[in-house]
């Protein structure tokens, strides 16, 4: 029975948050994605977790950086746990059971671009929610004319 737990807790539980994040600055990369169907990253070269990372109108300065935050915050079920210029982690919570996901945020080298990683938490299969919410957050930006297509 012992054995059964771990095992379901495995199959059940994905990985969090990007966990090589330094404590400033926004030299790092994303974490890729875990070998699951609950995953999508702009910076993942696999097919199935791969996300075109979000293409800025103008390299990135505070203020845009302060609406890309507050626009990811009006996603459904999003709060922010914590942000520095460049890098935002985000949890958002689904509407019907509350089950966490994380996004994170995180300015390329070129700060014209906004590199994305999504993922649940529970489970490894999301339904396509993750990149729904990538997608979501990317039609947002553009029409608040942050991003560009």
């Amino acid at each position: 029975m012992r054995y059964f737990v771990v095992i379901s807790i495995l199959f059940l539980t994905g990985c969090a948050s990007t966990g090589n994040v330094p404590p400033s600055g926004t030299q790092f990369s994303l974490d890729g994605c875990p070998p699951f169907l609950n995953c999508v990253s702009s910076t993942s070269t696999m097919g199935l977790y791969s996300v075109a990372p979000i293409r800025l109108a103008e390299p990135l300065n505070q203020s845009s950086w302060e609406l890309i935050k507050a626009v990811a915050i009006e996603l459904p079920g999003a709060s922010l746990n914590s942000a520095r210029f460049g890098y935002a982690d985000i949890t958002c919570r689904s509407d019907l059971f509350g089950f966490p996901d994380y996004l994170e945020l995180l300015v390329a080298s070129d700060k014209q671009h906004l590199n994305v990683r999504s993922q649940s938490l529970i489970g490894f299969y999301d339904l396509g929610v993750n990149r729904r919410r990538v997608e979501l957050l990317r039609s947002r930006l553009v029409e608040r004319g942050i991003a560009i297509d």
